[in-house]
C-alpha cells in the first residue's frame, strides 16, 4: 500500500482578523456616541428653546394686560410689579378698581410664570414716560452654574432672564 502525498498549498487568507474586526467596533462605536451626543444636545436646545417661547409669550400676557388697563398705567399701579404672587381679589367675579385690576393681573400673571416656568418669576419696571422693562427669570439646568449676564444683579446661578422693553 502507498500512500500518495499530495501537498496541500497554503490557502489564501479569507475573512477577517480579530484585529480588523476589534478596529472595526471602535470605529462604529465611536460613530454611535457621536449620535447620542447629537441626540442629547437636540433635547436640551429644544428645552431651551420652548422655556425661551414660554417666556416670550408671558411678556405679551402682561403687556396685554397693562394695555387692556390704561387707568392703571396711568396712575402707577405697575410701575413696580415685584417677583413675588400677591394676593388679590377675583376681578372676574367682582368689581374691582382699576388699582385692584393691576393687582389681579399681578398675581395672575406670576402665578402662571410660576407654573409654566422652573422657578419662574417676572418683574415690571418703569412707568409711562420712560416705558417699562418687563423681565422674566427662570432656573436653566443648562447653563452650568454660569449667571446669565442680562439677569438684576443677586439672581442665583443657573438662573436666566429675558427681558423686553415696552410703552403701552
Amino acid at each position: 500500500m502507498s500512500r500518495i502525498y499530495s501537498e496541500r498549498k497554503p490557502l489564501k487568507d479569507s475573512g477577517f482578523s480579530l484585529i480588523e474586526v476589534l478596529i472595526t467596533i471602535l470605529i462604529v462605536s465611536f460613530g454611535l456616541l457621536g449620535m447620542a451626543a447629537l441626540i442629547v444636545s437636540g433635547a436640551r436646545s429644544n428645552n431651551i428653546a420652548h422655556y425661551r417661547s414660554i417666556a416670550s409669550k408671558q411678556t405679551e400676557d402682561i403687556a396685554d394686560r397693562m394695555r387692556a388697563n390704561l387707568v392703571g398705567v396711568s396712575t402707577g399701579a405697575y410701575n413696580a410689579l415685584a417677583a413675588n404672587i400677591p394676593s388679590s381679589d377675583d376681578c372676574v367675579t367682582n368689581t374691582c378698581n382699576a388699582t385692584q385690576v393691576a393687582v389681579y393681573d399681578h398675581a395672575q400673571w406670576n402665578t402662571a410664570n410660576s407654573r409654566l416656568l422652573p422657578s419662574g418669576a417676572g418683574t415690571v419696571n418703569g412707568d409711562v414716560a420712560t416705558g417699562y422693562v418687563i423681565t422674566l427669570m427662570w432656573i436653566e439646568k443648562e447653563m452650568n452654574g454660569q449667571s446669565d449676564p442680562a439677569c438684576p444683579g443677586g439672581a442665583p446661578v443657573n438662573t436666566r432672564c429675558f427681558l423686553t422693553r415696552f410703552s403701552p
